[in-house]
């Protein structure tokens, strides 16, 4: 660890957007979709677009401060140096750690699910190790060589989507379905709480946004990119998400509590017949390990990165690979916490355990916007809207779902990684005797 790299500016904007795309997997709906119907009452599709909602507004927040302070950390950074407090910035970051150091394990349990199912001789443990030594390769290799992935993990993905479109439109064609707004809204079943409580769990999918702001160091004119590839990403990604949840919900006949499984649910079905499910479950498989579980290991560490390199955790994390450009310390941190938590954590608690770091971070994040931008920045009308307005409804819609919509299983588990971050930051201030440590970002990266 002798000589020291330096991350490698080698992104441009599309690979920003195809980045958080692949990260929110673009056909999480069809894997998510059976336990959602029965958590919405089959109103899957209102579920996203409020969870649309809430991230479009944090994301104006995410471009905002990402034209200000374009560096690697996103939310660790932006609350840091907007608020000048570097012991709360550390607290959202840690929240976001949170999120990060769970979303490979969610990935690689997901996919290694699927893959057992196709091929049953090698066990769901086993799969999950190999998985992880994949995403761990790749993420050594570089983001440049994980973006070229992208692009083919992008393709596979729309064709599953442009397929079962063509399917269940067909189906109406023909007589054999038919469209309604019960996706949206059912008046018999509508019950606000049950909407806002899977509504949670939908936040789960939109958390690709933000891990573009993990590669702002690693971007061209990252002050312009990384906002514009925010809420481009969100947009793309709404659409595709609540489109999707709306031809699910249009396929007729289907009795969810009879089919506990999406592709089960899908090979019953005329539509497509057994080659679409064969075909979707094995785009499921590279998906959400590969895809996506190289993404969220690449922002993780990232985030990782930015807190060693500032000294509040080791500094051995802030150490890049000369010749990969790469943080590999970084890398091997969260490779390692993926096999552990892969091998003895439930995937339905830590759902709700990453979006309670997801939604911590986020609020912490809008009222930075506020304090930052407008109560310290220019007080225009132009900015009472966009540095107010926005955040306050990003704000509103993430408090409502954070204080509504998790799990005590959550909030006792969140709390208590709070708590040790709090317990972290003491030590590392002698009990808050002294600030939290941190460099002058600018100078670093202009070096």
């Amino acid at each position: 660890m002798a000589e020291q790299g330096k991350l490698q500016r080698s992104l441009k904007a599309g690979d920003l957007v195809l980045y958080g795309l692949i990260f929110m997997i673009p056909i999480a709906p069809i894997a998510y979709y059976v336990d959602q119907a029965g958590g919405t009452s089959g109103m899957v599709a209102l579920a996203y677009l409020i969870g649309a909602l809430a991230m479009l507004f944090t994301g104006f927040s995410y471009a905002a401060m990402s034209k200000r302070f374009p560096y690697a950390g996103s939310v660790y950074n932006y609350v840091q140096k907007g608020l000048e407090k570097a012991d709360v910035g550390f607290i959202a970051g840690w929240s976001m750690v949170l999120d990060y150091i769970l979303l490979p394990t969610v990935t690689n349990l997901v996919g290694a699910s699927y893959a057992n199912a196709l091929i049953p001789a090698i066990p769901v443990w086993a799969w999950t190790l190999i998985f992880t030594a994949i995403i761990t390769t790749v993420n050594v290799l570089g983001v440049k060589f994980l973006s070229r992935l992208s692009r083919v993990f992008f393709v596979l993905q729309a064709i599953v989507i442009v397929w079962l479109a063509a399917a269940v439109i067909y189906e109406v064609a023909t007589g054999g379905a038919s469209f309604s707004i019960t996706p949206f809204y059912n008046a018999d079943a509508f019950d606000a709480q049950t909407i806002v409580s899977a509504t949670g769990l939908v936040v789960l999918s939109f958390l690709g946004f933000d891990a573009i702001s993990t590669l702002a160091e690693e971007v061209d004119e990252p002050r312009k990119t990384v906002g514009r590839g925010v809420i481009a990403s969100i947009a793309l990604i709404s659409l595709l998400f609540v489109a999707e949840a709306f031809f699910l919900g249009s396929i007729p006949g289907v009795d969810y509590a009879d089919n506990p499984d999406a592709v089960a649910l899908m090979s019953n079905l005329t539509l497509g017949g057994p080659a679409l499910s064969l075909f979707t479950q094995i785009v499921l498989v590279l998906s959400f390990p590969l895809a996506s579980g190289e993404e969220c290991m690449a922002s993780a560490s990232r985030i990782l990165f930015s807190m060693g390199r500032d000294g509040v955790l080791p500094k051995q994390l802030g150490y890049v690979h000369p010749k990969f450009h790469t943080p590999v310390v970084a890398v091997g941190v969260i490779a390692a916490l993926t096999c552990v938590l892969s091998l003895c954590m439930d995937l339905s608690l830590l759902s709700t355990l990453v979006a309670f770091g997801a939604l911590f971070g986020f609020l912490l994040l809008n009222v930075t916007v506020v304090y930052r931008l407008f109560i310290k920045g220019e007080r225009t009308a132009k900015s009472f809207v966009t540095h107010v307005v926005s955040p306050v409804i990003g704000f509103a819609v993430c408090a409502y779902m954070f204080f509504v919509g998790l799990s005590p299983a959550a909030w006792a588990v969140g709390c208590a990684w709070l708590l040790a971050g709090v317990v972290i930051l003491a030590l590392r201030t002698h009990g808050f005797k002294v600030p939290a440590p941190q460099i002058d970002l600018d100078a670093e990266v202009a070096a």
